[in-house]
């Protein structure tokens, strides 16, 4: 028995109602857990700074005003500086780069951790400039949609081997970041014949990508030529 109009428009605006609540649902799940996992590493960071510095203002800097009779104001801060500094000159030998080695082998082990770790490192790394090797040039690329450009960096050539006369011969691998933690983002494989080369370095892309558009390549490029002039005279 076939129901009346109003009934079946009933049923579909009901329908309708509860696919868009779990659209809803799903979109509120998936900003959340982004929010979390971008946030917690920052957290983590931030905490092991306060405990470094509690460390050292309490401590040592209490032992050091013990034996010179007062206290120095900011030698909380002078003392975290001083740590953070020869943790990064031992980092920098070779017997440090193999401290880490192990440290990184046994946090990779911690399901739980290894994200966190990994999520920190990576966000240090960006900040340390330490990526742009790993990229060869800056690309833009039509990207998610025709006429719509994104911009990318070429990581490799795609050399696995493809038998499908569907799919382009000369392949590149292009990461695209997001804005403005470029720690993520997507790894496209795509024609060479579709993308189009920027010639500007790395790193001022890599700063056009975190300020969300913002800085300008041409004002990054303004102010290098500016410096190296200063430098210069």
């Amino acid at each position: 028995m076939k129901l009346p109009l109003k009934h079946r428009r009933l049923n579909r605006a009901i329908l309708k109602g509860i696919l868009t609540l779990k659209t809803i649902g799903s979109l509120i799940r998936t900003y959340l857990l982004t929010g979390v996992f971008m946030l917690i590493p920052a957290a983590i960071t931030l905490y092991i700074i306060y405990f470094i510095f509690q460390f050292s203002d309490g401590i040592l800097g209490g032992a050091l005003a013990e034996r010179i009779g007062y206290q120095i104001p900011g030698m909380g801060l002078i003392l975290t500086a001083l740590i953070c500094l020869l943790v990064g000159m031992i980092a920098q030998n070779y017997v440090g780069k193999r401290i880490i080695k192990g440290i990184d082998a046994s946090m990779e082990k911690i399901p739980v951790v290894k994200s966190l770790y990994t999520g920190i490192k990576q966000v240090g790394n960006v900040i340390m400039q330490q990526n742009k090797s790993e990229f060869k040039r800056v690309v833009l690329l039509e990207y998610p949609k025709a006429d719509c450009w994104a911009l990318g960096f070429v990581t490799a050539d795609f050399m696995y081997p493809i038998n499908d006369e569907r799919v382009a011969k000369n392949l590149v691998s292009i990461f695209v970041p997001t804005t403005p933690n470029p720690t993520s983002g997507f790894m496209l494989i795509i024609s060479k014949d579709k993308i189009v080369d920027l010639n500007i370095d790395i790193e001022i892309a890599m700063k056009i990508v975190i300020s969300g558009g913002l800085v300008q390549a041409n004002k990054l490029i303004e102010n290098n030529e500016a410096e190296a002039i200063n430098e210069q005279s």
